[in-house]
């Protein structure tokens, strides 16, 4: 009886739909009038509650403690990227980057979630383990269930290494497919550009914008 009431509970919480609008507009767009009141609910059953409180929270202006985002990375991330909260979603994954040691038993995980969730930051780790550890990947890891598109990623990442080692002296100064994505990040958002995409678009969103120095591949 016990275990059923608490499979029954629910809990509430109360927002400023001028906020969400602003702030929030995918979360927003969930809730609906009802017909007797001015007041409006929607029923979200795919985040947990604590989770939830952390997203609002956020929303609001606050920020979520430190321990909290190691705790529950990836839960913030899922939540923040399902309803478009694009800098808790960033700062969670730079701390589940921070937080993850990448390993061969991991890295086709972490591979794989970093594409589903467009984590360009985590993306990034990986390859760079993978690039570290070629020979050693290539007899341990199967890469049968990676999607082509992100072996132009690994490619970079076997690039920058080398470029790495010759000290980046190829007289190419103008031009670079190299930049780590925490840089491309801050171009973007020094331009007022999404950031919350994959490291090809933010290339391509940076030479759209005519910045010099910039060459999409």
């Amino acid at each position: 009886e016990d275990r059923s009431k608490r499979s029954r509970s629910s809990t509430s919480f109360h927002a400023h739909s001028q906020i969400l609008n602003i702030c929030a507009p995918m979360l927003a767009s969930l809730f609906e009038s009802n017909e007797d009141r001015s007041v409006k609910v929607a029923s979200i059953t795919d985040v947990s509650p604590d989770i939830f409180r952390h997203l609002l929270f956020y929303v609001y202006g606050g920020r979520v403690p430190k321990e909290d985002l190691k705790a529950h990375a990836k839960s913030i991330i899922n939540a923040a990227d399902k309803y478009s909260i694009v800098n808790l979603k960033l700062e969670a994954e730079a701390v589940y980057v921070k937080e993850t040691d990448i390993t061969m038993d991991n890295a086709i995980d972490n591979l794989l979630y970093a594409d589903a969730k467009n984590l360009a930051l985590l993306k990034e780790a990986v390859m760079d383990f993978l690039a570290e550890n070629t020979e050693e990947a290539s007899e341990k890891i199967s890469f049968s269930d990676v999607p082509g598109h992100v072996m132009k990623d690994l490619m970079v990442a076997f690039s920058r290494k080398e470029k790495t080692k010759q000290g980046n002296q190829d007289g190419n100064n103008n031009f670079t497919i190299i930049m780590r994505v925490s840089e491309l990040r801050k171009k973007l958002d020094e331009k007022g550009l999404n950031v919350d995409c994959s490291r090809e678009t933010m290339i391509e969103a940076l030479k759209s914008s005519d910045i010099p120095g910039y060459l999409c591949m």
